[in-house]
């Protein structure tokens, strides 16, 4: 098992919801923990190619890329230590395959040490622990990933639960 700071190049997927802006933040940080030779990289997998005239006018892919640059922006000005110098983002279309697929093996042809997902993404479906990505990444990719929540205080909507603790009843014989 490798120590935190053995994460030199690290990838976070974003989608544009709150789990994925605190992957990127959280990434970031594991990545300056291995000094200069840290890279991170942002990776914004959108479910399918739009149409070149949606791309020039600044369609779907150029909103999440200026979301992701933002966070990084924020990082920069004041949380993020000054040795993680080198961070890229970059948005893929899927083309028919499982945005979890893909990521997992952008994470594995270009060599990153970790793969930092939100739980949950923009779709909105809380039934389950994972979200559908973030299943299908854990799964298929062949690198460290770390699965992460955003607070609960910085949802809107999302509330911290505290269940009623069971009390422990002694059997009388």
């Amino acid at each position: 098992m490798r120590a935190v700071g053995s994460f030199s190049r690290v990838l976070a997927g974003f989608d544009g919801s709150a789990d994925a802006a605190e992957a990127v933040r959280v990434a970031a940080r594991i990545a300056d923990g291995a000094g200069e030779a840290a890279q991170l990289a942002v990776l914004c997998v959108l479910p399918r190619a739009l149409p070149p005239e949606r791309n020039r006018a600044g369609g779907d892919g150029a909103a999440l890329r200026a979301q992701a640059e933002a966070i990084l922006s924020e990082l920069a000005d004041g949380t993020r230590p000054a040795s993680l110098a080198q961070t890229s983002v970059e948005v893929v279309y899927s083309g028919g395959d499982s945005p979890g697929n893909i990521v997992a093996s952008y994470a594995e042809e270009h060599g990153f040490d970790l793969l930092a997902l939100g739980r949950h993404g923009s779709g909105g479906r809380r039934k389950s622990m994972l979200g559908r990505v973030a299943d299908r990444a854990a799964r298929a990719c062949p690198v460290p990933v770390l699965l992460l929540s955003a607070p609960a205080s910085a949802l809107p909507g999302r509330h911290a639960v505290t269940l009623p603790r069971r009390t422990a009843r002694a059997a009388v014989s």
